[in-house]
């Protein structure tokens, strides 16, 4: 068991990778002690976000995010963790040991420069700008004990939210939740393309605030999943007469896919009404697009990112109200090697979470 020092360091067990890809061991350090804004949590449940994914292998961009490029020796993802409470620093007021709290991928920013001020925290520009929680040299929670440095980056959980099905909402939850919040109201016709992890939730979350949803997927396979979740329509992109049927008919298309491979997003843009808009949270390749073509129907071409501390406050309140959580697969922290391997076989749209 992980023990706090008189000097209020901590010795933490954690699992990390030696090397990029390579996998994940036991790993043993000594975690500096809090400052007056820290936070210490107790991690039960961590989600396995695919950018979990791509630190551990240092893919592309990720690789200047990664502990090896902050100088350590190793790479300790988990960045969707739910624990409790076990040390704040004298300057914390909003958490209490013994609170059960949420910590996502953002875990610290100035609170000073211009989008801070204004509640757009993930666009911090001081410094060296968003401080990750498992990037940039900081220890993630594939561990048993998790340390920020900002606790307002903590959030108390409410008492109605399941702690496992809540986990994948500290990321991929609010990744979605921000663009539809932001760019979307209520009887706006939304469509979501992909329909793994993010856009089941993304479904889910469009449907509850009122808007018709729907579901985009390669085929017919997951069209039973999506309207369960509150689609209440689904075409099948790869059938042509399916597309005719539908074109024209969305004002706004959420793109959660994640892949490398080259997609031609022309097709889409035909099932946007005029002024419509398509917006990519997911990780896609570069895309082209006929702005001349684009001026007659007035589209827009949007993206976003995981949203500031007041969407994560608004996502978590509205999904204890609406008794919303993601759909999990819980597996112990003990098992990540194989969870990592299930993670990049499967093709179902549930997230993975990894218990204490």
């Amino acid at each position: 068991m992980a023990a706090m020092s008189e000097a209020g360091t901590r010795t933490i067990n954690a699992y990390a990778a030696k090397a990029p890809g390579a996998p994940l061991e036991p790993y043993t350090f000594e975690a500096p002690p809090l400052p007056a804004t820290g936070v210490e949590v107790k991690v039960t449940h961590c989600g396995l976000c695919g950018s979990d994914v791509h630190l551990w292998r240092a893919d592309g961009d990720y690789k200047d995010f990664t502990g090896w490029a902050a100088g350590q020796k190793v790479q300790i993802c988990g960045h969707e963790a739910v624990g409790e409470v076990t040390a704040v620093g004298s300057a914390v007021t909003h958490l209490k040991v013994g609170q059960r709290c949420g910590v996502g991928w953002q875990c610290g920013s100035c609170h000073s420069c211009e989008y801070c001020l204004r509640g757009d925290e993930q666009l911090c520009q001081a410094g060296n700008g968003v401080d990750c929680t498992c990037a940039g040299g900081n220890a993630g929670a594939f561990a048993d004990y998790l340390r920020i440095k900002d606790a307002g980056f903590a959030f108390a959980l409410p008492d109605a939210l399941d702690a496992a099905a809540t986990a994948p909402l500290l990321c991929g939850g609010q990744t979605v939740w921000t663009p539809l919040r932001q760019q979307t109201k209520a009887g706006d016709r939304v469509g979501v393309l992909g329909l793994g992890g993010l856009g089941t939730m993304a479904i889910t979350f469009a449907s509850k605030l009122g808007c018709e949803v729907t579901a985009l997927s390669s085929s017919d396979s997951k069209k039973r999943a999506a309207l369960d979740l509150g689609a209440t329509k689904f075409v099948a992109h790869a059938d042509e007469a399916q597309m005719a049927a539908a074109a024209c008919s969305l004002d706004f298309i959420l793109v959660t896919l994640a892949t490398q491979q080259k997609v031609d997003f022309t097709k889409f843009f035909t099932l946007l009404r005029p002024r419509g808009t398509m917006c990519f949270v997911g990780m896609c390749p570069p895309i082209s697009a006929d702005v001349f073509t684009m001026g007659f129907t007035m589209h827009n071409i949007t993206t976003s990112n995981t949203g500031g501390r007041k969407e994560m406050v608004e996502m978590l309140e509205f999904c204890a109200r609406n008794k919303i959580g993601a759909r999990v697969v819980e597996r112990p922290l003990a098992k990540v090697n194989e969870v990592l391997a299930e993670l990049e076989s499967s093709k179902g749209a549930q997230r993975f979470v990894l218990t204490a």
